[in-house]
């Protein structure tokens, strides 16, 4: 009898094990996963419901993306929190609900998740399921942008050339992030930027890089960037046009 037990102990632990190694490596089942989530695994929960969202290998359903989002979500899992909050915003699979999207948004943020942080500062700057208070949201945002979340360096830009409620206006501070935004690409970023430099606020005027920047952004398809460049070009003498687009070639090249 107790060489029986063992032997049943051990065959179960290794199903288990089987389970875990195929989860970990990426290779499990949606069987697989469903078993490793009812066993309470929160990161198994989690990518049932990104499966149940998807519809990846099974029918798309929102309900139970969230049933298995909440579950993970209620034992701290990050993402699951982040996702919920989600769910909630769009109204996907549950009643729309801004107040809870909040909620969850806000366990997710505190825990650091970038992404959940720069939501949570989008829900304060619009005043959606909490009091609108430019002074959170900029905080949020500043976390998320520390973090390299590129949407939050721009819209912490934004926040500060325009200055709103208890923010000041800054435009040291907008140049500053809307750089960080744009060595990352993104073309809003670049053409603010650009303005800035154009304008001298917040940065010592220089035509030459305003006509750099515009010059990515325009690459990306930014109609007001090529605008700016046309009146830059109109009034640049030749030396300087040059000297731009080797800058903006090498600025590419980063």
């Amino acid at each position: 009898m107790n060489v029986f037990r063992f032997t049943a102990a051990v065959l179960i632990l290794g199903v288990a094990l089987g389970w875990q190694a195929a989860f970990a490596s990426g290779n499990a089942t949606v069987e697989d996963m469903r078993r490793i989530a009812e066993e309470g695994n929160p990161k198994a929960q989690y990518n049932l419901g990104l499966i149940y969202l998807r519809g990846d290998k099974v029918s798309r359903d929102r309900e139970q993306a969230v049933r298995w989002f909440r579950k993970a979500a209620e034992q701290g899992h990050p993402r699951a929190r982040h996702r919920l909050g989600v769910s909630y915003l769009k109204g996907q699979g549950v009643m729309q609900d801004s107040l809870e999207a909040a909620d969850w948004y806000r366990k997710a943020a505190e825990q650091g998740l970038s992404r959940a942080q720069y939501n949570l500062g989008l829900l304060y700057e619009k005043g959606q399921g909490v009091t609108e208070d430019a002074s959170r949201a900029e905080k949020w945002y500043r976390r998320a942008a520390e973090q390299g979340f590129v949407k939050a360096q721009y819209n912490l830009g934004l926040v500060y050339e325009r200055g709103r409620g208890m923010v000041d206006q800054d435009y040291v501070q907008a140049a500053d992030w809307y750089r960080k935004a744009a060595k990352q690409g993104m073309a809003r970023a670049q053409h603010n930027l650009g303005t800035l430099y154009a304008q001298g606020r917040g940065i010592s005027q220089d035509e030459v890089k305003a006509y750099a920047w515009f010059s990515l952004a325009a690459a990306q398809g930014s109609s007001k960037a090529q605008k700016n460049i046309e009146v830059l070009t109109s009034r640049m003498e030749p030396p300087e046009i040059a000297e731009a687009r080797e800058l903006a070639a090498d600025l590419r090249s980063q």
